[in-house]
């Protein structure tokens, strides 16, 4: 990983670079920053990546710290993919949650084969969501 990218933990996100980067999602375009620093504020575990002073990734981590963490909210801006980012950050949350009995998360079919990779499995049950946006 080259060493001008910056992963941490504790570095604050500002709302607006978040925005930017949820902009590029299909899940997550209606954002606003207001909300953003919601989510910023309550989310037990934030991962940023920078590339000098700028957000160039993110993944946020909802957990009771003890049996169950829900991977949330993983993106890297579309300029930055395929470096390597996103693996690196999958690999330093892993070591972060190693203490956790079930880390989950929920992606897109076609990057299950990407989660594999690092020991995540399809469960055999049916997902469900009861969606509240209007």
């Amino acid at each position: 990983m080259p060493a001008r990218y910056i992963y941490s933990f504790g570095e604050p996100i500002n709302p607006e670079d978040l925005h930017r980067l949820l902009q590029q999602t299909d899940w997550a375009q209606s954002r606003d920053p207001l909300d953003i620093q919601y989510l910023l504020d309550h989310s037990q575990l934030t991962l940023g990546v920078w590339d000098e002073e700028r957000l160039i990734a993110f993944a946020r981590v909802i957990t009771d710290d003890r049996y169950r963490a829900l991977i949330d909210d993983v993106v890297v801006d579309g300029d930055y993919r395929g470096r390597g980012i996103a693996s690196h950050m999958l690999d330093t949350l892993l070591k972060r949650l190693e203490h956790i009995e079930q880390v989950m998360l929920d992606c897109d079919v076609e990057l299950v084969p990407f989660y594999d990779r690092f020991g995540f499995s399809q469960k055999e049950c049916a997902a469900m969501l009861r969606d509240n946006r209007r």
